[in-house]
């Protein structure tokens, strides 16, 4: 069996001349994990679907935020937006790519766009919504956690590193019953590399959430029904040591769809 063919969609940045970029950890992953990486900048839907035709899987980088919009937020100061290109060719390449049940691993903001892309919803700034769940007291917050399906939450985790700070670490527990668990072996996931500022508010009813942070953070997901369609909130390409069984499980799903 040949190695697996595995597509990665790419940023767009606005400086002159405009480029397409990707941090390399998400790449060589892939490769380190036994599969061989091709990029994808953002194209017309026939050239979408013609790449799609060639790929075992697709992976789903992190970046800058989606519009809120695509989900009935609203835009402010806290939004960083990608740029609207990359925006319009990552829900086609998601949509699409679940659609054909290819496998697919979302990373960070990879998540965030499995999520919008069928019909979930994100909180647009995880500080200003813990800071709502506090105007209520440690007690309302820990209602609102274990509405999420953390038990005993009461104090908000750093999702993202402060100034200054090399990164920004926190263990996640993992649902039992999951697809997740049966990759990582166990209930909890120790420590994982946290760089975001946004998460999922509402899951997509295809969806559904498989960890969760303590503070009730869901740090990952994966569809009811497709073969290997999973998110996760963490950065697991810059600890590939600590995550090996997740990159080495997707590319084994993607031989399966040689």
């Amino acid at each position: 069996m040949t190695k697996p063919i595995i597509g990665l969609n790419v940023d767009v940045d606005v400086t002159k001349p405009e480029q397409v970029r990707i941090a390399r950890a998400y790449f060589e992953a892939v490769q380190k994990a036994g599969g061989i990486a091709v990029l994808i900048p953002p194209s017309k839907p026939a050239a979408m679907r013609a790449i799609l035709d060639r790929l075992d899987g697709v992976l789903l980088i992190g970046g800058r935020d989606y519009n809120p919009e695509l989900y009935g937020g609203a835009t402010d100061e806290t939004v960083a937006l990608l740029h609207p290109d990359r925006v319009k060719f990552d829900l086609a390449l998601a949509r699409e790519a679940i659609k054909r049940n290819i496998p697919v691993l979302g990373i960070c903001g990879g998540l965030q766009l499995i999520n919008i892309a069928l019909g979930g919803s994100l909180i647009i700034d995880i500080p200003s919504h813990f800071a709502r769940r506090f105007a209520g007291g440690p007690s309302g917050y820990a209602q609102a956690a274990s509405q999420a399906g953390v038990k005993n939450a009461t104090t908000a985790l750093s999702h993202r590193a402060a100034e200054g700070q090399r990164r920004a670490e926190h263990p996640v527990e993992v649902v039992r019953d999951s697809l997740l668990h049966s990759i990582y072996k166990s209930v909890k996931i120790p420590a994982t590399v946290s760089s975001h500022h946004q998460a999922i508010d509402r899951t997509a009813r295809r969806l559904r959430a498989v960890a969760h942070a303590a503070d009730g953070i869901i740090e990952a997901v994966e569809h009811r029904s497709k073969r290997f369609v999973v998110g996760v909130q963490w950065h697991p390409e810059r600890d590939f040591a600590g995550n090996r069984r997740l990159f080495k499980a997707f590319v084994e799903a993607c031989k399966i769809s040689q």
